[in-house]
This record gives C-alpha cells, structure tokens and sequence, in this order.
C-alpha cells in the first residue's frame, strides 16, 4: 500500500472545551463509583462468573488459562478482585472506561474525524458502557483493546498492533476476526516479521493450559485450546430477527448520539465507488476515517449474523455491541461535527447535557440504578441459609455443585477447590461422587453455552440423586440433590 501522512488535527482543544470535559469526567467518576457501590445487583449472571474466576485466580493456575475467564481479563482484573472483591472488580472496569476514553480522545484528535471532545463526550454518554463502567464482564477491556489496536494502525506501529492482535482472541471470541484482519492489514502493508508474531497469543495459551491442567497425554499441547472449546456451533439459545442489535442501538449509543451516527457514517464512508477503492488502497488516512466507520459496522454486521442464524452461543446480547463503543462515539461525532459546520451551531454545551440528562430521567421515571437484588440473587441467598440451618447436611456433604454462580458468591466458593466444590457437569451427573450436595434451578442448570453443562432434572433423577428440599423465593424455585453414593449422617428427606 502506498501511504500518505495522516492529516493533522483542524480543531485544537480549547479551554473551554477542556473545562467542559474535565467536568463531564468527574461527573461520570462519580456517579460510576455511586453504583458501584450502592448495587447489590448485577446486570448478568456472568457478571458473577467472572468475578469469581478472578478473585481466586491466584490461588487457582486454572482461572488463569480458562477459557470461560478469558485470560487477558482474569489477568487484568486478578489483584483488584482478590485484593477489593466486587468494589475492586467494579472499580477496576470503571479505570479502563477512563483509559479507553482518553485513547478515543487521541485516535479523535489523530484522524481528524470531529472534535476530539465531541467523542469522548458521546463516549461518556452512551447508556449501556455506563452500566458496564461498574459490571464485571469482558466487553469494556475488549474495547479498550480495540481502540488501542487502531491507534497502534492508524500510528503505523505495526509490531504493536500486531502484539494487541495476537492477544485479542485471549480477551474474547471476537479476538479471532481481530486477529485476521490484523493479518491482512500486516501483509498489504509487507509487514511479513510482524505477521509472525500474531499466533504466539494462542499458541503460548495453548501450551500453558495443556501444562496447567497436567499435560493430557491424549492430545498434543497445541490441541489443548481445541479440545477444551466450550462453545457448541449452534447456540443453545436460539435465534432471532436480523434486526435484533439495530433496534437496540439507541441504548448502546444513546438517543442523541443514534441520530448523529448514521450522519457520520454517510460523512466517512461517502465517494464514489472508484474514487473509494483508489483512495482506500493508497491513503493511510483516509483509510484510517473510513475504518472509524467500518469497524462498528462490521460488529453489527456480524453478530446480527450468528445471532439470526442462531451460532456461536449468540444470546443477541445488546452488550456485545459494546466491543466497539469508542467507535460508535467517533462516529457520531463526525455526523456532529457535519452538523456544526453545516448549520454553524454554536453552543453545544445543553445538547451534551441533554444526552446525559436522558438517561438519568429514563433512571429516575423507570429506576434500574444502582442495581437491585433480583429473585436470582433473593433464591441464591435462601439456599446459603438452607444450608446454614442445616449443618449436619453439609458437614456430611461438604462439595457444592451450583451451576447458578450467585451460591457460589454468597458462600465465597472458588469452584476449583475441589476440598469444597464440584464439577457442575453432565459427566459428574452420571459419575456421582459421595459428599456431594447439588442445587439444581431450571434456568442456570439446564441452558449453557456448552452442552456438557446443560442437566435436565430427569437426569439427575435418573442417576439416583437424592432431592431433599425444594427452595421457592419469587416465583423462582430451585432443588437441593445429594449424590447418591452411601455417606455417613445421610438425612432423610426435607
């Protein structure tokens, strides 16, 4: 590809637009660190999963090569889970918000696509990220990655974009495309050395989790990623409209920030087709803008795909569209700025106060924040006071099997101790091991990206497990089963 040099930047930050954002940054600061605290809630069972993984992960080699975890996030978060728990956990991905936020306002300010402080603003009011700035899944260190990774483009710095690349696929399953994207971009641009580098993610992955788990003898170290993939092909959960994450946009985006999108997305995108392509494979600039707007448009593109066709475990999540939040914030800048120079807008302090205002009006009329214990969390904690009121039960049945993760967090269970956990798993269901007390519920335990985890109460029925309570808390209703081997004190039923 031949290059030019990127454009500098039209529009310098101003003071007054420097005051505006420092101000916008410690309101966010502060209302993320509020609902961080204030919520005993979380936005998904996942949410808990992960938390879990990372707050024992140095006490388990496990979490750190797990696929579930995601090594890249287990590892970002280990020290503030095991050292500040949930708070540490929350205020962990409130500390990436602010990084991602300061990386959009340079790759802004490099490609020139708007004013740099119009994306960080759209950025800081997009509804759901604020939700995510105090959750503890992997959608905002992924979007930190990916806007690090075009920075690292749109820089020409092609060794370390190609380390961000080689990484990706360890932070979550879009890491894949990433990684061969990455390898195309590095081989238009002769980049062959750096091309090198970007399997070295996965294959040191590979080899350290096929040494952690005991060096399997029956598959070599590179088939260890392979035969320990979780996610079935077709998703257990289904398929939906193609539309799905278009209709759902406005809460990733924002109301404000919707309507502005699709005017930058026609600013960055709009040449003629031969003008288009000319530009697109000699212009490392405009290359650069145009991708601002490809990249958003690929992830909605793609999962609207695998969520219509119904693989990949898509669940048509609104969350994963979050991959590419500093992206749909520099966009809708640009259809902003259009705006501005078009109309030769002015002031535009009380339409950032707008689009933050929506969304604390929408809270107040509809509240959801700071996040509120549900009937999963309520259950959960029925089921820890069943087990309190009954000793003798649990000191004869010391290993815990939950598939719902919120028991698992109230008793501060690392599910790989195996001294007080056990394997939730279709191949311990029909292996009963004794001392095992189990917590069947019809929605954790029976619906699972991967099929080895997904148990019907027939099945356990059928290998002889023991149901001995039946917990009811809101409509919700779980089963306490005991392994069916003999144990000494073995209680009758209850």
């Amino acid at each position: 590809m031949t290059d030019t040099a990127p454009l500098p930047a039209l529009h310098p930050t101003t003071p007054s637009e420097r005051r505006s954002l420092w101000i916008a940054v410690a309101v966010y600061v502060a209302l993320s660190i509020w609902m961080a605290i204030a919520s005993h809630g979380f936005l998904e069972a996942d949410g808990i999963t992960h938390y879990l993984l990372r707050r024992f992960a140095f006490h388990q080699p496990l979490n750190l090569v797990g696929v579930w975890g995601r090594p890249l996030c287990v590892l970002l978060y280990a020290i503030p889970s095991g050292f500040g728990g949930l708070i540490g956990t929350r205020l962990m991905s409130l500390a990436l918000v602010l990084v991602m936020a300061a990386l959009t306002f340079h790759a802004t300010r490099r490609t020139n696509v708007a004013r740099p402080v119009f994306a960080v603003l759209f950025l800081l009011t997009q509804p759901l990220l604020f939700a995510h700035s105090f959750s503890e899944l992997t959608e905002v260190p992924f979007a930190t990655l990916m806007i690090g990774m075009f920075i690292a483009y749109e820089r020409r710095w092609f060794a370390l974009l190609a380390v961000l690349a080689a990484i990706a696929p360890l932070g979550r399953p879009e890491g894949f495309g990433l990684l061969v994207v990455t390898g195309a971009a590095l081989l238009l641009h002769r980049r062959w050395i750096d091309v090198l580098i970007l399997p070295l993610g996965l294959i040191a992955w590979s080899y350290a989790g096929w040494r952690v788990f005991g060096g399997p003898h029956e598959y070599a170290w590179y088939q260890w990623l392979q035969h320990n993939w979780p996610y079935s092909p077709d998703s257990m959960y289904g398929s939906g409209s193609l539309l799905r994450f278009v209709g759902v946009l406005p809460a990733v985006t924002g109301p404000i920030g919707f309507g502005f999108l699709w005017i930058g997305f026609w600013q960055l995108l709009k040449s003629p087709l031969k003008g288009f392509i000319r530009r697109w494979t000699s212009d490392h600039a405009f290359r650069c803008r145009t991708l601002v707007a490809l990249v958003p448009l690929g992830v909605l593109v793609i999962h609207s795909i695998l969520w219509r066709l119904g693989k990949m475990a898509s669940n048509g999540e609104p969350r994963y569209m979050l991959i590419a939040a500093p992206f749909w914030a520099m966009a809708a800048a640009s259809g902003l700025e259009w705006c501005v120079e078009r109309f030769r807008w002015r002031s535009l302090g009380a339409l950032f106060i707008l689009a933050g205002a929506l969304p604390i009006a929408a809270n107040i009329a509809y509240p959801a924040f700071p996040l509120k214990a549900q009937d999963d969390d309520r259950l959960a904690a029925d089921i820890a006071r069943w087990m309190k009121d009954h000793p003798q039960t649990v000191h004869d049945y010391p290993r815990l099997a939950a598939a719902m993760p919120h028991v698992m967090m109230l008793l501060d269970r690392d599910r790989l101790n195996s001294a007080q956990c056990c394997d939730w798993s279709k191949t311990v269901v029909a292996n009963p091991p004794p001392g095992v007390l189990m917590v069947f519920d019809p929605v954790y335990s029976q619906f699972n990206s991967n099929t080895e985890y997904c148990i019907s109460e027939k099945l356990l029925l059928e290998h002889g497990w023991r149901r001995v309570a039946t917990i009811n808390e809101g409509g919700k209703t779980a089963s306490v089963y005991l392994s069916p081997l003999p144990s000494p004190g073995t209680p009758g039923e209850g």
